[in-house]
């Protein structure tokens, strides 16, 4: 009985795990199906299903890289977000290092006062930003998305981080200082390579959700620092939607993603689950 019911556990998580598999790669398989397509074959009665030898193309590809300026959207993104997620990430830690390891006056209410700017909505900042930012002249330049996504994620991943911190044991703090390290010394020369797969996991998590932010590169940028996610929304045009060059630009855009996450998975998985001290 016991060994029936093992059976079944068994088949019910492989088909949970077949389950997921199929509902997140399906989307990402038919957007390149439809992005090989020429567009009259997008909008046919009876969809393809696979790539067609006979009518695939990389028409979309070429068009969208030569007469569109997804390239240097593209470029935009990766050198912006890849600047702001380091700055979120090393001021994240730390605020949570010094939460963590320090005793202050005002260390219940720095705790408190973090959370209270992590369930704030980035939308109330819009408006406020838009007009400093506007009268100083930093409207669609590159270092100011760079400051917001990097300064916005403070909050959230120092919160992050601290349960992290909290476990990090402090005789290998008080062995640093006993050997003469400074406080920056003991951070960067034992705190942060012991936790090495943590940092690598909040700087994925980072890097993905500031890639896929719209709210404040559709807000900020015009053209010259614009980022990939809100050019690839002026494909349409007024009378005609071209869905074979919108999937193939939401492929290149989502491409840095996919290699992020599968160059660090393996840090991702034990940084954010397996990172214990005891």
């Amino acid at each position: 009985m016991r060994r029936k019911r093992r059976v079944w556990e068994s088949g019910l998580k492989l088909l949970g795990f077949v389950a997921i598999t199929v509902l997140t790669l399906f989307p990402l398989y038919w957007m390149i199906n439809v992005s090989l397509l020429p567009e009259k074959e997008v909008i046919r009665s009876i969809p393809h299903l696979f790539p067609s030898p006979a009518v695939s193309t990389f028409k979309s590809y070429v068009e969208i890289l030569t007469k569109y300026e997804v390239p240097r959207y593209l470029l935009n993104s990766i050198v912006i977000v890849l600047s702001a997620s380091v700055i979120t990430l090393f001021s994240s830690f730390a605020v949570a290092y010094a939460l963590a390891k320090y005793r202050f006056r005002l260390r219940n209410f720095t705790q408190y006062f973090i959370i209270w700017l992590v369930t704030l909505p980035w939308v109330v900042y819009v408006l406020p930003i838009f007009i400093i930012t506007s009268r100083l002249g930093l409207l669609d330049s590159h270092i100011l998305m760079v400051l917001l996504y990097g300064f916005s994620g403070i909050p959230l991943f120092s919160w992050f981080a601290l349960p992290y911190l909290y476990s990090f044991p402090n005789e290998l703090i008080d062995a640093g200082r006993l050997d003469g390290c400074s406080e920056w010394g003991i951070v960067l020369r034992i705190v942060m390579p012991a936790l090495r797969n943590v940092l690598i996991a909040l700087f994925v998590l980072r890097f993905v959700w500031a890639y896929n932010d719209l709210l404040y590169s559709l807000s900020f940028t015009f053209h010259r620092a614009k980022m990939v996610m809100p050019a690839l929304l002026e494909f349409p045009g007024y009378l005609d939607i071209p869905f074979a060059k919108m999937a193939a630009g939401g492929f290149l855009a989502v491409l840095p993603i996919i290699i992020i996450v599968i160059v660090f998975q393996k840090y991702v998985v034990s940084g954010l689950v397996g990172q214990t001290f005891k």
